[in-house]
């Protein structure tokens, strides 16, 4: 699994999808707040997974 640790809010946290951190916290701002969401939205875990984990932690230390 594929340890993705962004710190800068213009990472990118999924690059199958092109998300960023920015777009998340913009996307929690707006209320949306689970994964499964965010994944229908952005495409973020919907390719290869491997950014599913970083996408949990941001939503855990953000949201």
């Amino acid at each position: 699994m594929n340890d993705v640790k962004p710190d800068k809010k213009t990472d990118f946290i999924c690059h199958c999808s092109g998300t960023t951190v920015e777009k998340i916290k913009e996307l929690v701002d707006n209320g949306i707040d689970d994964l499964d969401n965010i994944s229908r939205l952005t495409g973020a875990c919907a390719g290869c997974g491997a950014c599913e984990t970083a996408v949990l932690d941001l939503l855990a230390e953000y949201g």
